[in-house]
């Protein structure tokens, strides 16, 4: 339990408080907007950085509770205990990353807010590095441990990050 909540605040302080300090400072550095400076501008980061958050929280929490496990590995080390049951509802019905979704969504709505072209670069890279995270660990684990009920649930739902749209 103690290490569960350590890794989960040693990560949020990383993801949420030392890159956006990050993105600041670049912004600051490099000026060049690319948004215009209005309250159109102010609403729509707002709302992409809120719901990036509230994505993140929401598949987060359904881990601890559904999962029974956590999501903080890294380069073969556990920092959280393993889910013992993959989660397909939720977030997980629409994608198969919500939480790195989440994040990329934080993010995007940082920069637009921060207007500055640069800090555009965050939530790329981070896009990057998730995707090559879903593929090279995520997606071989949850296959390795839930076999038939992880392939069912790529079929269910295709997308890593973006929602999946309904169909007719």
């Amino acid at each position: 339990m103690i290490r569960n909540i350590l890794s989960y605040t040693i990560g949020s302080l990383i993801l949420f408080v030392m890159i956006p300090v990050a993105m600041v400072y670049t912004g600051e550095l490099f000026v060049y907007d690319f948004m215009p400076v209005n309250s159109l501008t102010f609403v729509f980061s707002s709302l992409c950085s809120a719901s990036g958050l509230f994505f993140v929280v929401w598949s987060n929490y359904l881990l601890l509770k559904e999962g029974r496990g956590g999501a903080v590995e890294l380069f073969g080390i556990e920092f959280t205990r393993k889910t013992e049951k993959l989660v397909t509802t939720g977030p997980y019905a629409m994608c198969r990353n919500p939480m790195h979704m989440g994040i990329i969504l934080f993010y995007l709505g940082l920069s637009c807010a921060i207007n500055s072209l640069i800090t555009l670069l965050f939530p790329f890279l981070f896009l990057v590095i998730s995707y090559l995270y879903a593929i090279l660990v995520d997606e071989k684990r949850l296959r390795k441990d839930f076999k038939d009920e992880y392939e069912k649930w790529v079929q269910d739902v295709p997308n890593r990050f973006w929602p999946k749209t309904p169909r007719r």
